[in-house]
């Protein structure tokens, strides 16, 4: 497959999760628990632009090099990552344990990251990730806005 073509296969199947995701059935809707609250440290605007040696690293094939991505955090764990080249992606960002979370955006694959807030930069340290672009996007230092 193509690198244009995984790139939309990539977005089709973050599409196909959300619309899932809001899809109502008997007794409430789809998968849509209330997200738990997020760390007060990570809640805000982040920024970061995905390397060469981002890419190289996980293996993406669907997020180039000098991809500039923001995340927003909000206080209740909901989540917004949007990235030029590929486009944005909303989820949760939900506790996983002392300093870790579980980042709920794009593919369903479960992942674990560790963090770390130091003055204005905010470090993701990938635990547990098998969605190679997601990784390249997330792992890594951000900048608060």
């Amino acid at each position: 497959m193509g690198g244009h073509l995984r790139k939309r296969a990539f977005r089709f199947a973050a599409l196909s999760i959300a619309v899932a995701a809001a899809t109502p059935v008997a007794g409430g809707i789809a998968a849509a628990a209330e997200p738990s609250a997020a760390p007060a440290t990570l809640i805000g605007q982040w920024t970061r632009k995905v390397t060469s040696a981002d890419v190289k690293r996980t293996g993406g094939f669907g997020i180039p090099a000098g991809t500039v991505c923001t995340l927003t955090i909000k206080k209740s764990g909901v989540a917004h990552l949007g990235c030029t080249n590929i486009g944005g992606f909303d989820g949760n960002i939900v506790p996983a344990g002392a300093n870790r979370v579980d980042i709920k955006l794009g593919l369903p694959e479960p992942d674990v990251y560790r963090w770390r807030v130091s003055g204005r930069l905010l470090t993701f340290i990938k635990l547990k990730d098998t969605v190679a672009d997601r990784e390249a996007a997330m792992e890594g230092v951000w900048k608060r806005k």
